[in-house]
């Protein structure tokens, strides 16, 4: 059974007629239930984008039968968690996607095949359609890849990983008593750490970051493709927190998988390389992150 798409808006209109475009030309099944779940308004130009996804819609050649329209703002990563909350009491996984995404045409039958693949490998945490390392040189043929660090963009896990997360930033006061555990979570990328503690001293509200840290506190990995399936149009500063983190990421390379989805198991690589790769490459994401924090603390 396909994993049902739960997508998340708020007050991108345009960016959100896109996703669909391209969600439709992705063709999904008539068994992928579509979920939607749109953030309540902060003021009257909200109210105002808001009624255009409602009109937007209206008109859309795809199927939400399922809609939430919150009354009240409660936040980005308050709507994923509740919203994924909601979906995975009911199914055993799900797809996961923002407002600001564009997809390959490819995009959902990889992930309800690595969805369905990995289901019962408790070693793998979540799938994700976007690639962190399109710009590793590396002559080894492989489709798929295994990493330590997980991605927020187009992204599913399983209610086996999900409903086991403590949500509450609490219990990180012991994982910074913990040199053992700060390294391990440095493994996966420098910045995570920098994002943890802005999370827990409440100067950023991340989900991703709480998800990031439960796996690999847990030795959850992810399963990536070699080249990203989708691009982010959220870096044009509309964005909850690209505007500070616009220079981080290139574009993303937008390439179909290589072959079919068989296989899949023979194509994937485990590689001290891709790890390293990884944990380097968020050096640039620690110092802008480490930039706003403390121009944040000079304000306040």
């Amino acid at each position: 059974m396909d994993a049902p798409i739960i997508i998340f808006s708020y007050n991108r209109p345009k960016h959100l007629n896109n996703l669909l475009d391209s969600l439709i030309e992705n063709r999904p099944s008539k068994l992928s239930k579509i979920f939607l779940f749109c953030d309540g308004p902060k003021n009257k130009y909200d109210q105002k984008k808001i009624k255009e996804i409602k009109k937007l819609l209206k008109k859309k050649k795809i199927s939400i039968k399922y809609k939430t329209f919150r009354k009240k703002n409660i936040g980005l990563a308050n709507n994923i968690i509740a919203g994924v909350n909601e979906v995975l009491l009911k199914y055993k996984s799900c797809i996961v996607l923002e407002d600001d995404l564009v997809l390959n045409r490819n995009c959902i039958n990889f992930m309800n095949t690595i969805l369905d693949k990995f289901k019962n490998q408790k070693n793998i945490g979540s799938v994700s359609a976007h690639s962190y390392i399109d710009e590793f040189k590396s002559k080894k043929n492989f489709d798929f890849y295994i990493s330590k660090r997980h991605s927020s963009w187009c992204w599913g896990t399983w209610s086996r990983v999900w409903n086991k997360i403590d949500w509450n930033s609490k219990h990180l006061n012991q994982h910074f008593n913990n040199k053992s555990s700060i390294n391990r979570l440095a493994e996966a990328g420098k910045d995570l750490n920098l994002l943890l503690w802005g999370n827990n001293e409440k100067l950023i509200n991340s989900w991703a970051i709480r998800f990031n840290f439960h796996c690999i506190s847990r030795s959850l990995k992810s399963i990536q493709p070699r080249f990203s399936m989708i691009i982010n149009n959220g870096r044009d500063f509309s964005g909850t927190h690209e505007k500070f983190y616009f220079k981080i990421n290139k574009k993303s390379n937008f390439n179909p998988l290589l072959g079919s989805l068989k296989n899949i198991l023979n194509r994937t690589i485990e590689s001290k390389e891709i790890y390293s790769f990884i944990k380097h490459t968020h050096r640039r994401s620690y110092k802008l992150s480490l930039r706003f924090f403390i121009k944040y603390l000079k304000i306040i």
